[in-house]
């Protein structure tokens, strides 16, 4: 009688094609998944950036705010802001400085919190979670996309150039910050008095004006990587297209990018952690580059700066 079965020599033929077929295979399957949650991360920016333009119908024209006020009339520029603004209790300034936060002025156009959530974002949980969590009363938001500050209360037919100057972006890296705002990124500095309004300003001197009111910009630092699909991020710009944007592309100390298109000047290793990244700023150290408002796009004045 005639055997079946397989023999010993052809089982590991077997195992060994297997083997080849899916070291072949898994690094596609994984690239795919990639490029499904890129897609689905651009969809979330556009569908953000079409939230604003309704937004902007409303409002005559103005920009967003990254963040409200208080009761005295000091701007929340430098807080962490809730979203949404009233999942806690916690505090009234912290629900009305929330309230001015881009996040939560689309919501109303959004009406989806989960579009906030980058597809291939980090879960973060920030030290004010616990406390803010104490007198949480609805389920907070997770934030992964951060606002261009600099467009805070900003006309936006006043803006040079539209389809370069960023609307929100994924610069603040990987992070999906839970219940909380992910940036503005840059942020628009707001601390000089009360009651005072605020505005970006262009400068003209290494004295940002005096450093009065929206006359220069800091960087908050991210947590995580800045490569998020690869050396990619999904960004959408003022005029109302979304697409993804390559950064980093060169590396280390003596490495410079183009301060054109990347808002970091070097990436202190190959993955894009941004804990001792250089930014680029204008040539008077006031403003993020890339960011301004008043940006053409094309013309540079001076030697923009590499700094922290």
């Amino acid at each position: 009688m005639k055997k079946s079965g397989f023999t010993l020599i052809e089982l590991l033929v077997v195992i060994a094609i297997i083997a080849i077929l899916a070291a072949i295979l898994f690094p596609v399957f994984a690239q795919a998944k990639v490029a499904a949650k890129k897609t689905q991360s651009l969809s979330n920016v556009k569908q953000l950036n079409t939230a604003t333009q309704i937004y902007l119908s409303d409002y005559d024209d103005t920009m967003p705010l990254s963040f409200g006020r208080d009761n005295t009339g000091r701007w929340g520029w430098n807080y962490w802001l809730a979203v949404p603004a009233d999942w806690s209790t916690n505090s009234a300034n912290l629900t009305l400085y929330s309230s001015g936060s881009w996040h939560n002025l689309v919501q109303p156009y959004v009406k989806n919190l989960q579009m906030l959530e980058s597809p291939a974002g980090v879960d973060l949980t920030i030290a004010f979670y616990n406390t803010v969590n104490a007198q949480r009363v609805k389920a907070p938001a997770k934030t992964g996309y951060g606002y261009n500050g600099m467009l805070h209360g900003y006309n936006a037919t006043a803006i040079a150039s539209p389809s370069s100057t960023p609307l929100a972006t994924q610069v603040g890296g990987k992070d999906n910050v839970i219940g909380f705002d992910t940036g503005p990124f840059p942020a628009l500095y707001c601390g000089a008095g009360v009651n005072a309004s605020c505005v970006y300003q262009p400068v003209s001197s290494s004295s940002c004006n005096g450093f009065t009111n929206g006359s220069y910009t800091y960087w908050f630092t991210p947590y995580n990587s800045q490569h998020i699909y690869g050396n990619t991020q999904t960004w959408t710009f003022a005029d109302g297209h979304a697409k993804p944007r390559k950064l980093g592309m060169n590396f280390g100390a003596g490495s410079r990018t183009d301060f054109r298109q990347d808002p970091f000047a070097n990436y202190p290793t190959n993955n894009g952690v941004s804990n001792a990244t250089l930014n680029w700023y204008d040539r008077y150290y006031c403003h993020a580059f890339l960011f301004r408002p008043d940006w053409d796009g094309q013309t540079v004045d001076g030697n923009p700066i590499a700094a922290y």
